[in-house]
Order: C-alpha cells, then structure tokens, then sequence
C-alpha cells in the first residue's frame, strides 16, 4: 500500500483513519526491523508498538518529512537502540582489550585489537576532561584510584565516579556498533 502526502498531511492533522492507513502499510517493516535486533517477538512487538506512539504524538513533525519510510526507519533505529541499552542486553570486559594485543595472536586477531583499542580511544577523546584524565590515568598510565586521587587533588569516591561513568560510556557506545555490525551480517 502507497502512502501519498495527502494521507501524511491528514496524520500531521490528527486523522486517526490516516493514522490506521500508516500503520497498516509499515507496521511489518517496522516490526521485522526490530525483530532483526532483538530476536524477541514480545520485545519487537514492544518497540514497534512505542515507535508508532511516537510517530502519533510527533505528527507535527511530518510537516518536514519528505520519506516516511526514512523517518519511520529512523525512529525504529533509535528506539530499539535505546531499549537494548536500557536492557543492558550483554556486558563487555574491556579491561581485556589491552591485554588482546599483549598476547600471542593472528594478524587478524591483532589488527581487530588494534582497531577496538582506536575505537576506545575515540570515545575517551569525546569525554569531559577531568574524566578522560582519571580514565587514562588509571587504564593506560595503571595507576590505583587513591594514587590518581592524591595526584588531582579529588577524592576517591569522585575518582571512582569518574571512572565508572567513562566505563559505562565506553560500553554503551560498543554495545551499539557491535549490535549495527551484528545487523550487517
């Protein structure tokens, strides 16, 4: 089923005919994207159902929309996104990334260390000062929170702050790239 401008116009309006009409022509897409993250039907119904939430109490924005397959993708893209990590579906050591490119490894297992390791790095790069400071500090220079606490002049518990929140930056951003290779394959 095509959707014309003039059914999106009536959504944008808050035509809750216009509205069935979008939902049954995307609703397959839109689930069958999700299931392919998630492999779960309860949760792929889930966000399916939250992306056309979103899409009825963000209608005014169709207004600057020109593909609603595009938008609707994007939507589903971000909320799937979100709930896994929200979830916090699967965890990543990645105190082991350093140690990957100390041991004996094939090339390609090397060149994948070295590549997570620029990725890590790029992230740290994009954090706030004092935090990518105390996260080198304690990852690559190995020093203990109370000796990177007596060098800054902070106290441990806002060392370990720092630390856990650079933490949990790093693996939320892993968790993403790793669920859009996942998809690729």
């Amino acid at each position: 089923m095509e959707i014309g401008e003039d059914v999106i116009k009536s959504l944008q309006q808050g035509s809750h005919q216009a509205f069935h009409q979008v939902f049954v022509a995307f609703y397959p897409k839109v689930f069958a994207f999700a299931m392919g993250f998630l492999k779960n039907t309860h949760d792929a119904e889930d966000n399916s159902q939250t992306v056309f939430i979103k899409l009825w109490t963000h209608r005014e924005k169709l207004a600057n929309v020109h593909d609603l397959d595009a938008y609707l993708y994007t939507i589903t893209k971000n909320t799937v996104l979100n709930y896994i990590a929200s979830q916090k579906a699967f965890t990543i050591d990645i105190s082991t990334v350093r140690d990957l490119e100390a041991n004996h490894h094939s090339a390609q297992q090397e060149i994948e260390a070295q590549d997570l390791q620029l990725l890590i790095d790029m992230i740290v790069e994009n954090m706030p000062t004092q935090r990518q400071t105390v996260y080198r500090m304690s990852r690559e220079q190995g020093l203990s929170n109370d000796e990177i606490a007596e060098r800054l002049g902070l106290q441990k518990k806002t060392v370990e702050n720092h630390l856990n929140l650079a933490l949990g930056e790093i693996r939320k951003m892993l968790k993403i790239l790793i669920l859009l290779l996942l998809n690729w394959v």
